[in-house]
């Protein structure tokens, strides 16, 4: 990876902690901006984890436009059971390279959202 899209991927990465870590409703200029909380996502859904997966690709591929072909997927985690932790991969849609990204997305207990690339 060449060193502007270093930068780049670090900046869709900050782009996308905010964004995650913004609850639905809490930012006025744009209601459905965020993601609901954790607890919300997986009460609305009947498929439990289906419902969180949907809440973060949604979130993803509508506010963060530098990423396509977005796929989020649960991993079991075994090391801690309170940890929700999702595999997320995308196309960098800017890259003339068609430059791929992956990284870690994980929910604590209390709902805060951390990214790991």
């Amino acid at each position: 990876m060449s060193e502007n899209t270093q930068e780049l991927v670090r900046s869709i990465l900050r782009n996308l902690q905010r964004i995650l870590n913004t609850r639905t409703g809490h930012a006025a200029a744009q209601m459905d901006l965020g993601t609901p909380a954790p607890c919300e996502m997986v009460a609305l859904s009947r498929e439990g984890l289906g419902g969180v997966v949907r809440s973060l690709r949604q979130a993803i591929e509508k506010y963060e436009p530098r990423l396509t072909q977005v796929d989020v997927v649960y991993v079991k985690g075994e090391d801690d059971i309170l940890t929700l932790r999702f595999q997320v991969t995308a196309k960098v849609a800017t890259s003339k390279s068609g430059a791929s990204i992956s990284f870690d997305t994980l929910v604590d207990p209390s709902g805060r959202i951390k990214l790991q690339g």
